[in-house]
């Protein structure tokens, strides 16, 4: 069927003519993304193995495989009674280090020591360094100096608290406490960031070296995906620009991102680099693992006439639209510049008919028609592009 042919009918006959029901949109210039897809995999913001500090029983597991815990919340407890035992040994010993420091801080009014050769110390101390530095003194040398200028500022009594700790034994002891803390501590596995629990390995009453990992934390109401993207898009992708991330579990529902990050090394061998996409997960209805098709923004064309690829038909080796004026379709050749995904722009037409901005463009249920014939038109759908 030609244009030709077809226009040779009189708009208005056939007036019985059954109506095709159809679907359009109403044309309006708008912001046409360009975009470049590519495939990959969701994955969580952030992932990681945990694993206990010390050896024991577990005594408490207090949560379950797809729990949301928070950061700080207990995961499992060990058995801690050896290590309390301990920090209370520590405890006592430091009470008594502390009982021996007093009675020796009674003597703290006694006069300092002899100062006069610390001045002298601590200028041939500078020269020391400031020779080694030059290259005219060995490392030996200046150990040699700098041990001769700490015993002098020890003789003169400039650190004679921290004396008095290490002889009678406070500073160890302080230390002792501060390590039998830890040991305590390191019996509470705690979540080190908010997430949802998976891959839990161990039970209440397993006994669990220091070290072995317990379970797996994902931090997934965020996700991210990598996608490998030809080197000719990757120069046109830049960080903050939008990413749409069709995932085929939803039926093709389409998941607004983000351009995260851009690999600033390509594979010569592939032709490829890595881009990275966020996008927001806070129903947690994504889940690590699921394919996904990311289209990735590389250029933002202005005012365009952009239409859906099914309102584009060939007829005759040529590319056209159906148009609809006063209740009938019109076939309309036009010229089909750039594509982008589900998207076409229509950057002219032949012939006489052309389409402008507010015309109504046949979306659906139009493959088989001719041209000029009535049609009733059941939905006007939004272009949807995002």
């Amino acid at each position: 069927m030609g244009e030709d042919a077809e226009a040779e009918r009189e708009i208005g006959d056939d007036l019985e003519e059954a109506k095709a029901a159809v679907e359009a949109i109403i044309l309006q210039p708008v912001e046409f993304p360009l975009r470049a897809e590519a495939p990959g995999h969701l994955t969580p913001w952030r992932r990681a193995n945990i694993s206990v500090e010390a050896s024991g029983i577990i005594v408490v597991r207090a949560i379950e495989e797809g729990h949301q815990v928070n950061q700080g919340d207990l995961l499992l407890q060990l058995d801690d009674r050896e290590q309390r035992i301990r920090l209370r040994e520590a405890e006592d010993a430091l009470l008594q280090a502390r009982v021996k420091y007093a009675e020796y801080s009674d003597s703290r009014d006694r006069p300092m020591g002899d100062t006069t050769g610390l001045a002298a110390a601590r200028t041939r101390l500078q020269k020391a360094e400031t020779a080694y530095d030059q290259g005219t003194l060995t490392r030996e040398g200046l150990q040699t100096v700098r041990r001769e200028f700490e015993t002098t500022n020890l003789l003169s009594g400039n650190q004679r608290e921290a004396v008095q700790a290490v002889t009678t034994n406070l500073a160890q002891s302080e230390h002792l406490v501060e390590r039998a803390q830890l040991d305590l501590s390191r019996t509470r596995l705690v979540a080190p960031f908010s997430g949802r629990v998976a891959d839990l390995m161990v039970e209440v009453g397993q006994h669990v070296g220091a070290g072995s990992i317990a379970l797996t934390l994902l931090e997934d109401d965020r996700m991210k995906v990598s996608v490998n993207v030809l080197e000719a898009d990757l120069v046109r992708i830049v960080v903050g620009v939008s990413a749409n991330v069709v995932v085929p579990n939803f039926g093709g529902e389409v998941f607004l991102g983000r351009v995260h990050s851009v690999n600033p090394l390509i594979d010569p061998n592939k032709g490829f680099g890595r881009v990275t996409v966020a996008l927001s997960n806070p129903e947690r209805r994504l889940i690590s693992g699921m394919h996904a098709d990311i289209a990735l923004e590389t250029d933002r064309l202005q005012d365009r006439l952009v239409v859906p690829v099914s309102a584009i038909l060939a007829r005759q080796g040529r590319e056209l639209v159906f148009k609809v004026v006063g209740g009938r379709s019109y076939w309309t050749y036009v010229n089909v510049g750039e594509r982008s995904g589900n998207f076409a722009e229509i950057t002219g037409a032949g012939g006489t008919n052309i389409v402008v901005p507010g015309d109504t463009i046949l979306v659906a249920n139009h493959d088989a028609l001719p041209h000029d014939v009535p049609v009733e038109i059941i939905a006007i759908h939004e272009l949807g592009l995002r």
